[in-house]
């Protein structure tokens, strides 16, 4: 088991690389001078030892070199790789370790298409806990802009705090005041009713988030009721399967069923269990991935996670080269691809 001591050294120790890595993109092309061992620890608040660690192993990947009696010096031919801008990439509050496949897909892409302007992407890690501190953290950190994925209610204020210092985008999300890149969400549920409607598959069944049903469920509902079907709100399971058997028991055979990824093996198995066939009479749809595990066939759309990229350096650009600009929010289309698989 990692101790919880063990952890704290490891979060001291990445204050003192980012330190460094500050100072080779601010000071490109130069020897830099870092401050004593003791200055610098005192400066970032951590131990003596922990600095004197970390920067040991900064020399020995090239990134520094110690000259005796006179200091530790940045490496100049380390630095110029570091003449792009600087871009962020921030992830909920910044003390996420886990992600998953969607956000992990999104950030990937995005960050390639930003590295493509050319520009170095800095993966952003937060230490702070209250929300001054966050913002005094983030303004702290150098980088040309911020770009955010998965903002919770609580960074909210700080990413606004932080707006006033750099520039600062969220993806798949808006916040007002803040420039955003979105997914027109209520298409992408119109382009599943018209696929779904195609194969005279009319009793649909989603186990989805409340953005879901907020957004690419009404989609489905406006394709359905231009073409005479409802599509009542009890066919909604609130990203759970709770209430599936019951449901199925009732009498209700789906001929559709839009899992969330989280709830899609457990849904599959509980269809199996009450003889729904997922070969022919019931087709399991996604706009994600199909699961290793799963045997019978699956409607895939392709997810824009590329466009969502591109529309993202965009913005980006525009703004490294204006920032006083006013939040623009762009919302975007896909022409989506179907497949069987």
């Amino acid at each position: 088991m990692i101790s919880a001591n063990s952890r704290k050294r490891d979060s001291a120790r990445m204050q003192v690389r980012r330190y460094v890595m500050d100072l080779l993109w601010q000071h490109a092309g130069e020897a830099y001078h870092l401050p004593s061992n003791k200055e610098l620890a005192d400066e970032l608040g951590i131990a003596r030892s922990t600095a004197q660690l970390e920067l040991k192993l900064l020399i020995e990947e090239g990134y520094l070199t110690a000259k005796h009696g006179v200091g530790t010096f940045t490496v100049p031919s380390k630095m110029q790789q570091f003449r792009a801008p600087l871009i962020g990439i921030l992830n909920g509050d910044g003390k996420t370790i886990y992600e998953p496949f969607y956000i992990v897909s999104l950030k990937s892409h995005t960050a390639t298409e930003l590295a493509k302007q050319p520009a170095l992407i800095q993966e952003i890690r937060l230490f702070s806990e209250r929300e001054n501190d966050l913002a005094t953290e983030l303004r702290g950190i150098d980088c040309n802009a911020l770009v955010c994925f998965n903002v919770s209610s609580a960074m909210e204020p700080v990413l606004r705090e932080t707006r006033k210092f750099r520039p600062v985008i969220t993806v798949d999300m808006r916040i007002d005041g803040i420039p955003s890149v979105e997914l027109d969400r209520r298409e992408k549920g119109r382009a599943l009713g018209r696929a779904l409607l195609a194969e005279n598959r009319t009793n649909v069944l989603f186990i989805q988030s409340e953005r879901y049903r907020a957004t690419t469920f009404l989609g489905v509902r406006d394709v359905f009721t231009e073409a005479g079907h409802t599509l009542p709100d009890e066919c909604f399971l609130l990203n759970t399967t709770e209430g599936l058997s019951e449901l199925l028991e009732s009498g209700f055979h789906p001929q559709a069923v839009a899992p969330s990824l989280e709830t899609f093996e457990e849904a599959a198995q509980i269809l199996r269990e009450h003889d729904i066939d997922l070969n022919e009479k019931c087709r399991l749809a996604t706009f994600m991935f199909k699961p290793r595990k799963m045997q019978e066939p699956v409607l895939l759309f392709d997810f824009p996670f590329e466009e969502f990229g591109r529309q993202t350096a965009k913005v980006v650009s525009r703004l490294l080269e204006n920032p006083d600009q006013e939040a623009e929010h762009i919302v975007f289309k896909h022409n989506y691809k179907t497949t069987v698989v």
